[in-house]
Parts: C-alpha cells; structure tokens; sequence
C-alpha cells in the first residue's frame, strides 16, 4: 500500500526529535525548522517540503515544546450560530499564504484539541486548517445536562451546522486566497462527511474519509437488533437515556480497549478529558444510536452516493472494532472516484497507530492531497476491491 520513507533528525538533550518525511508540493510556506518567523519568508515553487513527525519516545514533550507553541502562531478560537441556534466551537488555523484549505470532521466524542498533531503536519504541508467542535462535543453547545452524553435528534443536525460553518467562516477566505478545500473526516465525523458530500457535492474539491461510520459495530448483539432497541427507547420517551453498554466518563484509562496503538498520543489525549470538563464526553443516548443507523441507511444508498463526484481517499483499518469495514468497502465501491487504502495492523485511529502504520498513513495521505488518484490507476490491490464490492 506504499511505504514510508523517514529520515532521523539530530539528537536533543531531552526532547525527541521528529522525523522527517518529503513531499513535493506547490505553493506552501514552510518554515525549515519548523518555527514560523514573521518575518522571513519560506516560499519556494517546486520544492520538496519538509514534514517533522513526532515520534513515540517524548511524545508529550515534543506536544508542550514544539506543536503546541507552533500551533499557537496561526490558532484562532471562535463560535458561530449554527442550526436552530445552537452555539458551535470551532478552531482556525490560518496561513498567510496556504496552498489549500482542510476542514476537519472529527469523530465520536472528540474534540478539536485531539488534532493537534495533525493540525501539525497540514500547517507544515502549507495548508490552513478548521476544525468545528460538533454539536455535544467539546466547548459547544449540548442539549442535554450531562455532559458525558452524546445526543442529538438527527445527523442531518450536524450537516446543517458544517454548512452554516463552511458558508459564513470557511468560504469567504477560500474566496480570497482561490485554494481548493479539502474535507478530512473521521469515524463519526466520516459519516456526517459522507451524508454533506451526497448533499452538498460542490463544496469540497477532495475529501478523505478514516475508518468512516458508514455503519457502526455494536458488539455480540446483531446490528438490526440494536438499533431497534434504540428506535423502541426514542418511541417510549427515553431517547435522552444511555444506549445499552454506554456511560459516562471514567476517571481512569484503559489503553487496551481504545481506538489507538500508540500509548503516549491515548495518554495524551486522556490527560485533556481529565482536565476538562467539555471533553469527558463518552457515551451514546438512545437518539444518537438511533440517528445514527438512520444516517447509516441513507450514507449507504446508492443513487445517493453516486451524487458524489470529487476523489476520496477511504482508509480502513484491519484491526477495527468500531465501525463495520464490510459497509466502508462497499460504500467506496460505489463512489466514483475513490481510492481504499488497508491499513492492516491498524486500529480504528490509523492515525494513532504505532509509528510504521503511522508514518504509512500520512504519505498515502499526504500524496493523495498532492496528486489526488493519478498515482493509482493500475494499482493491483486496488482493481481487486473494485471487482469485489462491485464497481
């Protein structure tokens, strides 16, 4: 599925650093040691670029010392109104001279602050970057007391809110600086990806889709089953109650049952629920599961999906355990540009994955932004799913 190519940088006293990877890319503005100095300038056409990835050892230090501080030079925090009133979060991280523009989905129970690190690399790779906290999650607004609870009537809530995001924010600066605008959504945040792309399909000019809620997993208890119980709970009035098997937030970590490979980023992130309140969102209502599986049936219609038209770039992982990988292939099937990459030693956060699977993701990520699928017109593998899932 392509390698990875990583280049050690020097040894520091107590910190880490972080490797490098090259990519060729136009129009970026890259700082070369990666602090951004007002008043130099880093432009260069046709350059290979250069992406500092962090590793495993000194992970947090490297957070505190390098990302954190970098990330602050371009970081903007904001609210806008978004459906039905509802207050909506959002961070901004904007380049004076980008070369694309990447809105950021994120998935179940997340928030914008777990994207630093790959806040990180887009800013390097010459991107500005927007991430919107969705309704419920992290420091926008929720509809129900309990903050550990995920809950809403209806995905197309979310969709509304991400268009209301992307007109009044988003598009006027793309109208300024004339970049494409790329969507990467995640779990969760994949399903409302793929619910705006088969709405909205002229908004986005690329879009990648990791580990994609095209259909949860639900454990030992059949698909249909479950989903039906949460239809009979929001029937009976109990659509603000926990699923079956969800809870609250627990105030201790359990790295061996989490969507990641990589301790330090899990730790790292756990650390941010322990300290805030906003992020200790965990568990499922009985309406979220039941919206989910509604959204799930029109993700996966065909003549919708078919609306589709801008390449995406579908990762799925060999180790999942939270979304159905069967429905993600078939789903990528239908599409009419896609490309599906098999991250098979990966969990359901490639992205927090162990260092190889890690470093994987991002040059098929960061080539597919560069070069969209020109690169994979007679990949093997690739022909083989397509005859598989029908395309």
């Amino acid at each position: 599925m392509g390698g990875s190519h990583c280049v050690e940088g020097e040894n520091a006293a107590r910190v880490s650093p972080p490797q490098a990877a090259y990519f060729q890319k136009e129009d970026v503005l890259i700082p070369e040691n990666g602090k951004y100095n007002k008043n130099e300038r880093y432009y260069n056409m046709k350059e290979k670029i250069k992406i500092a990835y962090l590793q495993e050892t000194d992970f947090e230090l490297q957070m505190k010392r390098i990302v954190v501080p970098y990330l602050k030079t371009y970081l903007k925090r904001g609210t806008f109104a978004g459906y039905g009133g509802t207050q909506i979060a959002y961070y901004s991280y904007v380049r004076r001279r980008a070369g694309g523009i990447i809105v950021i989905s994120h998935g179940f129970s997340e928030f914008a602050e777990k994207y630093q690190e790959m806040v990180f690399y887009f800013l390097q790779a010459g991107y500005s970057v927007f991430v919107p906290e969705h309704r419920g999650h992290g420091s926008s607004q929720r509809k129900v007391k309990n903050r550990g609870k995920v809950y809403v009537k209806s995905f197309e809530e979310y969709v509304r809110d991400l268009r209301i995001f992307l007109n009044k924010i988003v598009k006027p600066y793309q109208r300024e600086i004339k970049k494409e605008m790329i969507l990467f959504a995640h779990s969760m945040g994949g399903a409302i990806g793929a619910l705006y792309l088969e709405r909205y399909p002229a908004d986005f000019q690329k879009a990648v889709l990791s580990s994609p809620m095209i259909q949860m997993r639900v454990g030992k208890v059949p698909y249909r089953t479950a989903m039906g119980i949460a239809r009979v709970c929001c029937m009976c009035g109990l659509g603000r109650m926990y699923a079956a098997g969800q809870h609250g937030f627990v105030k201790r970590p359990d790295f061996g049952r989490s969507s990641c490979l990589s301790r330090a980023r899990y730790l790292y992130a756990y650390e941010k629920r322990l300290h805030n309140r906003n992020y200790q969102t965990t568990g499922a209502a009985c309406a979220w599961v039941a919206a989910a599986a509604k959204a799930a049936e029109y993700v996966q219609d065909e003549t919708h999906i078919r609306k589709i038209k801008i390449p995406v770039l579908v990762f799925a992982a060999g180790r999942e355990h939270m979304v159905n990988t069967d429905e993600i292939c078939r789903f990528a099937a239908k599409l009419r540009s896609a490309r599906l990459v098999w991250l098979l030693e990966a969990k359901h956060e490639a992205f927090h994955g162990q260092e190889q699977v890690r470093i994987q993701f991002y040059e098929e990520l960061f080539r597919y932004l560069q070069n969209g699928h020109k690169d994979y017109k007679d990949h093997k593998d690739q022909k083989e799913w397509e005859r598989l899932y029908g395309r």
